[in-house]
Parts: C-alpha cells; sequence; structure tokens
C-alpha cells in the first residue's frame, strides 16, 4: 500500500512490526529506513518527555514513528496495527482508512480464544466514521508481487482497494501495477538465488495459518521436500505447525533464536520424532548449511530466526542488499 502511494508522487510514511535485523527497519519514508542518529535522538527525547509514564516497548517505537512522519511532514501514514487494535497505541493516530486482513487464531492469551472474539479485538482500531475495507476483488489480470504465494496477491489486492478508495480519481492502475510488482516483503514467501539456483526460502510461519499458507505454495509450485531449518517460540502450536509442513520437509535441523521464549532444540526434536520427521542437529553456521547444501533449504517457523539468516546471508545475496550495514538489534 505504501508503495502504491509512493508511486503516486505522495510522501508516504510507513510504521511495521517486528523488524528482521534493525529497529530502522519498522520506520520509513517513501522506502527509507531512519537514520540511526535521528531514531537515537527522537528515542532519546522520548525517554526524557515520558519519565513518570513509563510507556512500553512498542509505545516507544510508536510515538518515534509518529514525531519522525510529523516533523519530516508526510502527506499520509500507513501504520501496521500492533497486537490486537482496540487498545493498540497505533489506534490514537484515528486512521481514515483501515483494512482487515485474515483473521487467524493467535496470540489467544490475549485477544481471545475464537475468531470472533480475536475480530472483535482487531475492528476496535477503527474510530468511528472511518471506512473498513476487507473484501479483496479479484483484479483482471492477475496482480503480481515480489513474493511467492497466493495469499500475497490476496493482500495485495487489499491494498489496491484501499489505495482505490484515497487516492478516488487520482488513482492510476499502471502506477499501482508497477508499484506492486517491486513490492517484495522480506522474509515471507522469499525466494533466493545464486547463479540462477534456488538456495534457501524464508519464511516466517510461526502459526498454523502461517505454515498453512507456507504448504500450499511449496505444493503449487511442486517443491520436493526440503531440508529445514526450524525455529519455534514455547507459546507457538509448534505441533501444528510442524504437523502441516511435515510432506515438504526431508529433514530437519532445530535450532534457538535469541529469545527468552525460544524452544528448546529438544523439544522441537521431541515433537519431530511424534510426528515421524528426521532430525538431525544443524551442521555448522546458518551461511554455511545454505551454501554448501547440494538442495535448497527451506528457514521457518520464526521471524526471529529468518532474521538471523537474513543477518548471516546479506552480503551473499542482491535481494537481501538493504540490510547491509545494518547492526543486529533486538527486539
Amino acid at each position: 500500500m505504501a508503495n502504491i502511494l509512493q508511486a503516486h508522487g505522495i510522501k508516504t510514511g510507513l510504521f511495521t512490526s517486528p523488524h528482521l535485523v534493525n529497529l530502522r527497519e519498522r520506520i520509513k519514508i517513501d522506502g527509507k529506513m531512519i537514520s540511526q542518529r535521528e531514531l537515537d535522538s527522537i528515542l532519546m527525547r522520548i525517554e526524557q518527555a515520558a519519565k513518570t509514564l513509563k510507556p512500553s516497548y512498542f509505545e516507544m517505537l510508536t510515538a518515534a514513528a509518529f514525531l519522525w512522519f510529523e516533523e519530516k511532514k508526510v502527506q499520509v501514514a500507513v501504520l501496521e496495527a500492533g497486537l490486537g487494535g482496540r487498545l493498540d497505541c497505533t489506534k490514537i493516530a484515528g486512521g481514515s482508512i483501515v483494512a482487515l486482513t485474515s483473521i487467524g487464531l493467535d496470540h489467544t492469551e490475549i485477544l481471545g480464544n475464537t475468531k470472533e472474539k480475536i475480530l472483535k479485538e482487531k475492528l476496535g482500531i477503527a474510530k468511528k466514521g472511518a471506512i473498513i475495507i476487507t473484501k479483496r476483488k479479484r483484479i483482471s489480470p492477475p496482480l503480481a508481487v515480489g513474493n511467492h504465494g497466493k495469499i500475497y496477491v490476496r493482500n495485495a489486492e487489499l491494498s489496491w482497494a484501499v489505495a482505490k478508495r484515497f487516492l478516488v480519481s487520482n488513482f492510476d492502475e499502471n502506477l499501482a501495477r508497477a508499484a506492486l510488482k517491486k513490492s517484495l516483503w522480506p522474509g515471507r514467501m522469499q525466494m533466493l538465488f545464486k547463479n540462477g539456483n534456488l538456495k534457501t526460502i524464508l519464511d516466517g510461519a510461526h502459526n498454523p495459518a502461517a505454515a498453512k499458507e507456507l504448504a500450499k505454495c511449496l505444493k503449487e509450485k511442486s517443491i520436493a521436500p526440503l531440508p529445514c531449518i526450524f525455529a519455534s517460540l514455547t507459546d507457538k502450536d509448534t505441533f501444528k505447525v510442524l504437523k502441516t509442513l511435515k510432506p515438504h520437509i526431508s529433514l530437519c535441523y532445530p535450532v534457538r533464536v535469541d529469545n527468552t521464549r525460544t524452544r528448546s532444540e529438544e523439544d522441537i526434536c521431541e515433537i519431530c520424532k511424534n510426528l515421524k520427521i528426521k532430525t538431525m542437529p544443524l551442521p555448522g553456521s546458518i551461511k554455511n548449511c545454505i551454501l554448501k547444501s547440494k538442495s535448497p533449504v527451506l528457514i521457518t517457523g520464526s521471524l526471529y530466526l529468518v532474521g538471523k539468516a537474513i543477518f548471516a546471508l546479506r552480503n551473499e545475496f542482491s535481494d537481501l542488499a538493504e540490510f547491509r550495514g545494518l547492526r543486529e538489534s533486538p527486539d
């Protein structure tokens, strides 16, 4: 959506989460990340102003994005809500148009244990009088996007609908198509090639719904079962994720990620054993595993793992060039 608006000559701010390698990825204007100097300066100012308020990590970053967008005088901001919507701090922006993507069972301990309860929380993001767009109209000819998988085409159709409603008579279909064609969401059904050969597939499928979409895409592309570097968190339904991906995994390399909620290699091995998925310790580093493997390697189960892989591989693949020069920062 941000790319479509930018292609129409509109100065566009973009706020997303989580980041994969560095915090700066979350806050962009016209596709360019906030500089480290500007981010540090803004966060220090917010810290001074909010001493007695004790804002959360996400509230600090949301405030930083809003402040930067205000100071740089963006014409429109595209904001991804954090957890839920009703109590999410991005709600104070009072968006005039709300885009509602698919609903899945995730963060059920906070948002509710049914899709109906989660939907109610999500819809709470909308202010009175806001336009809510949920339906994705099939566009003909079909839209092309940088990521593989039909779900990204569906997401592009939703972005198309929102941009068209926002721009009205100024909406240019050719500009929108060109913008979407070069739109690539890193770490989501992203295929990386070296010398014309597929080396790895990155996808942060961390819940059953995301795993289902990944499995669909692998099946559609007739990709044979792959060795898989896999990580997961203890609050995720790892059994269902691996059960869904089982037909597409020839061998699983369980690994930990840098998060207090990481699931241990032993836990993942036990789940794989119950599912009859062959496991083996990762032979060396992620980078060496990818570059030396005779077949493509699937990296999935956690966006933390995908971020770690991107950082390790950023100098090996041109499609990861935007991550070069970034230092790793924690979530």
